[in-house]
């Protein structure tokens, strides 16, 4: 996890010297140990250590005024992440009640788990989930986009490894791993202010 905290002093570091502070402004101070163990305590399965690393970096962020992440996402607060099995819950019984209308065409996997716990989301309705089911996927970062051709997608391994090449593509100008069609290239926008977009670009064949 060290690892974790290396990799967001290095993106601290990149986006001050490029005046890109307007977002990183935004962000809350490190969450206290009161506020994550209230927070573990709303959740009901133990949570992934890499959230409770970063949440001891920065609480998450006012909605929607930090989209620092990868796509314009804004890491949720403490108080929004207590909402996640319950806002979860309700996905489920949405995907549910739509399967069950027409079970013989249906072809969407379900775009919602109990122990899926949305961590940040953006101003248009995209979010970025940890996954907290045991075996392989455990620690994925799953994107959810209800309105878009493929609903959920696992884009990184876990959130430590996200934020690590968040890092390499900005100290490197080269593009962030994002899916098998396309990446995230870091374009900074000298304003003024200066902020940082990762636009996506579809890897060449």
């Amino acid at each position: 996890m060290d690892d974790l905290i290396c990799a967001w002093e290095r993106i601290e570091t990149w986006l001050r010297e490029h005046q890109c502070t307007d977002a990183l402004a935004e962000l809350h101070p490190p969450a206290s140990e009161e506020a994550i163990q209230s927070l573990q305590e709303a959740i009901p399965y133990p949570l992934h250590p890499h959230l409770v690393q970063w949440l001891r970096i920065h609480g998450g962020a006012p909605l929607y005024d930090a989209p620092i992440w990868p796509g314009g996402y804004v890491p949720y607060d403490v108080e929004v992440l207590k909402g996640g099995p319950e806002y979860m819950d309700e996905m489920l019984d949405e995907f549910s009640e739509q399967r069950d209308e027409d079970p013989e065409h249906w072809i969407l996997d379900p775009w919602a788990d109990p122990l899926w716990l949305p961590i940040a989301g953006t101003n248009t309705g995209e979010s970025l989930l940890v996954d907290h089911r045991p075996g392989d996927s455990y620690g994925n970062i799953i994107e959810i986009d209800y309105e878009g051709n493929e609903v959920t997608a696992v884009r990184w391994k876990d959130l430590g490894e996200m934020i690590r090449l968040m890092a390499e593509s900005l100290e490197s100008g080269f593009p962030m791993p994002y899916s098998r069609q396309y990446s995230r290239v870091p374009q900074l926008d000298e304003g003024p202010p200066s902020y940082l977009n990762w636009k996506l670009e579809k890897i060449q064949d």
